[in-house]
């Protein structure tokens, strides 16, 4: 364990990552978030729990640990003006974006929660595996131990295989609530209450618990059911959904002969 005291972080960025770590980091005694820093003239109002700001990146205060929370392709930007002690590990966060982006700092690594995280939503911190690269061993310890105060999960990953947690993350996640929007779509356009697929939804997921995504799968196309995806193809005509209703039924079929 190399934290023996109080570690102090700053956090640059103020969008959904920066709102959640900044509540975890004060509610856990062993770490002093010392500032937030943003582009906006002020601190969101959703940070309300915080005071701490500032929106000069170049007089950001000297920290243990400096996290820059901000769009992938502001990283590498942000770091170029970024202007901190050797001693400071300054991390990104982002899934898909490579370590070396940062090699102009004398200690740096990747932090990525894999969650999805939203304002609205609170986060139990504990269960999200955090995926971590440090530039030298010492920094790669420092940055796990870090993790494990927040987190049960640490997972040392290289960029290659962070990018590839990436993706498979954008198909759990991103790919799978854009389908549900597109259904709540079908739904209302049929006046239909969208709530009828919430106990769908969570089934969907939970059996995930016990049975592997492939022994999971169902429905027409899994079952090759052509003579019911002619008719859901034919009630989709004219709404734009048809194209990614018949690539993913032809791919699922694929499968079929794969179980």
């Amino acid at each position: 364990m190399y934290f023996y005291n109080v570690i102090n972080v700053t956090i640059i960025g103020t969008g959904n990552l920066a709102f959640h770590l900044s509540k975890v980091f004060l509610k856990n005694q062993k770490i002093n978030l010392v500032e937030i820093c943003g582009r906006k003239k002020n601190l969101p109002i959703e940070f309300n729990h915080y005071i701490n700001y500032s929106n000069n990146i170049s007089r950001i205060k000297n920290s243990d640990i400096c996290f820059i929370c901000v769009s992938d392709d502001q990283i590498e930007n942000i770091s170029k003006n970024l202007q901190t002690e050797d001693s400071t590990i300054v991390l990104h966060c982002s899934g898909s974006t490579s370590i070396d982006v940062l090699s102009n700092h004398n200690s740096y690594g990747v932090f990525y929660p894999l969650q999805t995280f939203s304002l609205k939503k609170n986060i139990n911190f504990s269960n999200v595996p955090i995926i971590i690269e440090g530039n030298s061993n010492k920094n790669l310890n420092i940055i796990r131990d870090l993790s494990l105060m927040l987190s049960n999960k640490a997972l040392k990953a290289s960029s290659k295989q962070r990018l590839a947690i990436h993706i498979s993350a954008v198909f759990t996640n991103n790919f799978t609530n854009y389908m549900r929007i597109v259904a709540d779509e079908i739904l209302k356009s049929n006046e239909i209450d969208t709530k009828i697929l919430n106990p769908l939804t969570f089934e969907t997921f939970d059996k995930l618990k016990y049975l592997s995504s492939k022994e999971a799968q169902t429905g027409p196309a899994i079952r090759n059911d052509l003579k019911t995806i002619k008719k859901h193809l034919n009630l989709l005509k004219g709404t734009g959904h048809e194209k990614v209703y018949e690539t993913i039924s032809s791919e699922i079929i694929k499968l079929e002969n794969e179980l």
